[in-house]
């Protein structure tokens, strides 16, 4: 058996035009993250636009400044010292009524320019965050704040949680009290106090997942003919006339499948989170998965939010090429299992919703959609289950798992059972 799954791995890796398209998504997702680094930009504080690993430093800099567990009396003090700064030359009251653009062109031209920056520092932003309400700036938000408001930090996270199960995705998508409840709970479980600090290597990764996608595609390319092109080179008698041509055979290409689809995926993922992890840092994978926002349900810490990201875009792979199998077992057509299984990927990831929550739903659980970190761990994406709510991280298991299991079984009774013309 080990000898049989040996030779059909040598025959994926032989292959001329799988060779050339695996080795070539490999090369480009190289390019890819290469350009992630380079073109990574920022403006430092004396307003100079720093580029590539300087402004991943200069990034790692100034959330330093800000780490440290977000405590009801850290956040009291910090709200306290914006509300005197961003209010020291203007009054609150002439900016709570102003659009956006009025109530900045006000601020820039109250403060100098070391005044406005640290106004508009990014963290106040993710700190007024659970107050916020439409597209208010952070000195807006602070404008409306009581005196008091701080000491509730953490009811203000719950409750823009009920806010944004009101807002039911703008107004297309009506939360049942199964999925209010279920993402009531999440939330509830998230522990208290959070920590605020860098984990922009954590944070690449997220943001980069729907790279493996790439890998998909090159998975399906490499198995594509493991039996259709027995069938075009009318090799499929011989086989399927051989002693084990129907059992121990069947069972290689299928083992030496997902054998491929493993260590091309651990390839891509080298390359994708070595890259993340290498030039933006390792550090703060134990920090919270909140660090990314504040309304983010899941007591998760960045490092595990990663790696089960990872770990379903992995799932997605292997159940593509469980359907990659079944399509190469019932057709002769290369191009048109590759076509099926390329459209699967990609083109779903382009299909106009218009709005529509319903359509969205379906197309969330396809790999463009769904491998990306705002909507796989931010959205509020759940499904209804009879009486229960299942959020979308756990439907992609579920669904991905059910095509291994109903795809190789079916892929693997259709070569045994096909009629040799």
């Amino acid at each position: 058996m080990f000898d049989l799954v040996r030779f059909e791995l040598k025959k994926l890796f032989v292959r001329r035009a799988s060779l050339i398209a695996c080795a070539g998504i490999l090369v480009m997702l190289c390019g890819i993250m290469t350009l992630n680094i380079v073109q990574t930009k920022t403006a430092s504080d004396t307003g100079e636009v720093l580029n590539g690993t300087a402004a991943i430093a200069y990034q790692k800099e100034k959330a330093a400044s800000h780490e440290g567990v977000l405590s009801v009396e850290r956040v009291q003090d910090e709200v306290a010292a914006y509300k005197e700064l961003a209010f020291s030359k203007v009054d609150p009251a002439d900016v709570s009524g102003l659009s956006g653009e009025a109530a900045y062109a006000l601020m820039k031209q109250a403060y100098d320019e070391d005044e406005f920056r640290a106004i508009y520092d990014t963290y106040y932003a993710y700190l007024f965050s659970p107050w916020k309400a439409g597209a208010l700036e952070p000195y807006q938000v602070a404008a409306q704040l009581d005196d008091g408001a701080a000491d509730g930090f953490y009811g203000a996270i719950a409750d823009k949680l009920q806010r944004t199960l009101d807002d039911g995705m703008v107004g297309t998508w009506a939360y049942s009290d199964a999925e209010r409840a279920y993402w009531t709970e999440k939330q509830a479980a998230v522990g208290e106090p959070l920590a605020y600090g860098y984990a922009g290597g954590w944070g690449d990764v997220l943001a980069c997942l729907g790279f493996f996608a790439f890998a998909m595609v090159a998975v399906c390319v490499a198995l594509t003919p493991v039996f259709a092109g027995e069938y075009q080179d009318r090799t499929d008698a011989v086989l399927l006339a051989a002693r084990y041509g129907r059992s121990k055979l069947v069972a290689a290409k299928i083992v030496a499948a997902f054998v491929f689809a493993t260590v091309y995926f651990a390839l891509a993922a080298l390359i994708i989170m070595g890259a993340a992890l290498a030039f933006f840092g390792a550090e703060g994978g134990d920090l919270p998965v909140q660090v990314l926002s504040l309304g983010i349900p899941y007591d998760l810490t960045m490092a595990e939010a990663t790696w089960i990201a990872v770990g379903i875009a992995y799932l997605i792979t292997l159940g593509f090429a469980a359907l990659t199998l079944l399509l190469s077992s019932k057709l002769r057509s290369q191009l048109a299992i590759f076509v099926t299984c390329a459209a699967l990927i990609f083109l779903t990831g382009m299909v106009p919703s218009g709005g529509n929550a319903v359509l969205l739903h379906a197309l969330y659980l396809f790999p463009l959609n769904a491998l990306n970190d705002q909507v796989l761990f931010n959205s509020l994406v759940s499904y209804q289950a009879g009486p229960f709510a299942v959020d979308l991280v756990g439907l992609l298991v579920g669904v991905y798992a059910l095509a291994l299991i109903v795809c190789v079984p079916l892929a693997a009774r259709a070569f045994r059972g096909h009629q040799v013309v």
